[in-house]
């Protein structure tokens, strides 16, 4: 998601909208692109953990494969309590030394305690000191949270979302025409409202496509497009009803939908996730969903993975 940089208070306060969760001895890396009549923006936010090593600090531009051809400089907030000060600086330093290797200029670098309360920031470079205010008055939050997202108190909160429930019951598959027909028109009607309930044998008749062939999951991911935030939820749900590689396929759709409603710390997740299990099972890892991680990690943004898929499917 892409929002314009405004006044330290106002960036600090966006973490959470844009992370989807309240960061907490966190390092959050805000990385700007400019827009045609020169406003600059933010473009991808990345967080990791204020305790990293030095080393790992050293190599975050290489890691996150980070270039100046991609974005125009960084802004990094270090949210961390007053014991972890000390470490924080140094690993701000490793972070903007990578950056600024890379051809990144780090435009400024802030610090603060939390993103849920009013407090301070201060600038280490300037010395200059500001305040804050909660991340819930913050307009960004409230557009979020209108437009349907749920910000969480931590990440793991997040992965918890795509953790298995009670497995969907096996089914007959019978005639597979009648199964394509009639499984799409169940998608589809969840998707457009037509009807909210998805019953468990809709997850098994849905891994079972998906798993069938990439032309039926690709049609999926086609069904979802005008329909994305309906889309994150049914996928979300019958991903948590299936096992093995339908669970995969389904978490990788799920991902692609979260990833079209700018939700990318979920989709990466949920590709993450599918990468996981895929690898674990001593499966083929699914593609797409390595690949949308890749992009992921590489910053490309939303809206070009959008223009993939509407122009791989013209008529959609």
């Amino acid at each position: 998601m892409t929002i314009k940089l405004g006044a330290p208070a106002d960036v600090i306060a966006a973490a959470p909208a844009l992370l989807g969760f309240t960061p907490t001895n966190s390092v959050v890396v805000y990385l700007l692109g400019t827009e045609p009549d020169g406003t600059p923006i933010i473009k991808v936010t990345i967080r990791c953990d204020i305790t990293i090593s030095a080393s790992q600090a050293a190599s975050f531009a290489r890691t996150c494969h980070l270039d100046a051809a991609k974005y125009d400089g960084a802004l990094l907030l270090a949210v961390c309590s007053a014991e972890l000060d000390d470490h924080a600086a140094v690993v701000l330093d490793g972070i903007r030394d990578s950056l600024t290797e890379a051809g990144i200029t780090v435009r400024r670098r802030l610090t603060t305690r939390d993103v849920t309360a009013a407090g301070t920031w201060i600038d280490p470079d300037t010395g200059a000191i500001g305040t804050t205010y909660p991340y819930t008055d913050s307009l960004l939050t409230a557009q979020r949270i209108h437009d349907g997202a749920i910000l969480t108190a931590r990440r793991e909160d997040l992965v918890r979302e795509f953790d298995p429930i009670t497995p969907a019951p096996a089914v007959a598959v019978g005639d597979h025409a009648v199964l394509v027909s009639t499984t799409m028109e169940d998608i589809t009607d969840a998707l457009t409202g037509a009807s909210r309930y998805i019953s468990a044998t809709l997850s098994t008749r849905a891994g079972i496509l998906i798993t069938s062939h990439p032309a039926l999951r690709d049609a999926m991911l086609h069904l979802a497009l005008d329909h994305e935030r309906a889309a994150t939820n049914v996928w979300t749900h019958i991903a948590r009803q299936l096992r093995g590689r339908p669970r995969t396929e389904a978490l990788t759709i799920a991902a692609v939908c979260y990833c079209l409603i700018n939700d990318t710390v979920r989709a990466g997740i949920a590709a993450d996730i599918a990468i996981t299990e895929a690898t674990d099972a001593g499966d083929e890892p699914p593609t797409l969903a390595a690949m949308l991680l890749a992009a992921l990690e590489s910053g490309i943004e939303p809206a070009l993975i959008r223009r993939v898929l509407t122009d791989t499917h013209p008529g959609t």
